[in-house]
C-alpha cells in the first residue's frame, strides 16, 4: 500500500471538542477504509501565508497513513465538505521517503513523551518545593 502524507486546516476559532471530532471522524475515513496510521500529528496554531475565509491564523493537523488511493479519494471529498477544514494537501510518499517519514514520527513521538513525562515530573517537584515553602513560613509563623 502506498503511504500518504495529509495535510489539513481548521478554523483557529473552532472549540477544541469540535476539532477533536473532525480529527476523529477524518481519521475514521482511513481505518475504515483500510488504512493503517503512522502518526496524527496536530502541529499548532500558525499564521497562514494569506487570508483564507477572513482568517489570518490555523490549526495545522498532519496525517501519516498507508492506505488505497481509493481512501485518499474519499477522505478529501469529506474535506472538501466539511466547514471545519480551511485547506488540505495530500501527497504520496515515496518508499523510501516514506520509510524515513515512518522512522521521524515514532522518533517525534518518543520525544514528546519523554517531554511530557519531564514536565509532569518538574510540575511535581515543585508542587513539593512550594508546598515545603510554605509549612515553613506558617511555622515561622507560630
Amino acid at each position: 500500500m502506498p503511504t500518504y502524507e495529509t495535510i489539513f486546516i481548521t478554523p483557529p476559532n473552532l472549540a477544541e471538542s469540535d476539532e477533536r471530532a473532525t480529527v476523529e471522524t477524518m481519521s475514521r475515513v482511513v481505518t475504515d477504509g483500510g488504512g493503517s496510521f503512522t502518526t496524527v500529528d496536530r502541529m499548532g496554531r500558525r499564521r497562514l501565508a494569506y487570508p483564507i475565509k477572513k482568517f489570518e491564523d490555523g490549526v495545522y493537523i498532519r496525517f501519516l497513513y498507508d492506505a488505497d488511493a481509493a481512501v485518499t479519494k474519499e477522505l478529501e471529498r469529506r474535506f472538501r465538505l466539511s466547514d471545519s477544514v480551511l485547506r488540505y494537501l495530500t501527497v504520496s510518499l515515496d518508499r523510501d521517503w516514506a520509510a524515513q517519514a515512518k522512522e521521524d514520527a515514532v522518533r517525534e513521538a518518543k520525544r514528546r513523551a519523554e517531554e511530557e513525562v519531564a514536565a509532569a515530573e518538574a510540575a511535581k517537584e515543585e508542587a513539593a518545593r512550594q508546598a515545603a515553602e510554605e509549612k515553613e513560613a506558617a511555622k515561622k509563623k507560630e
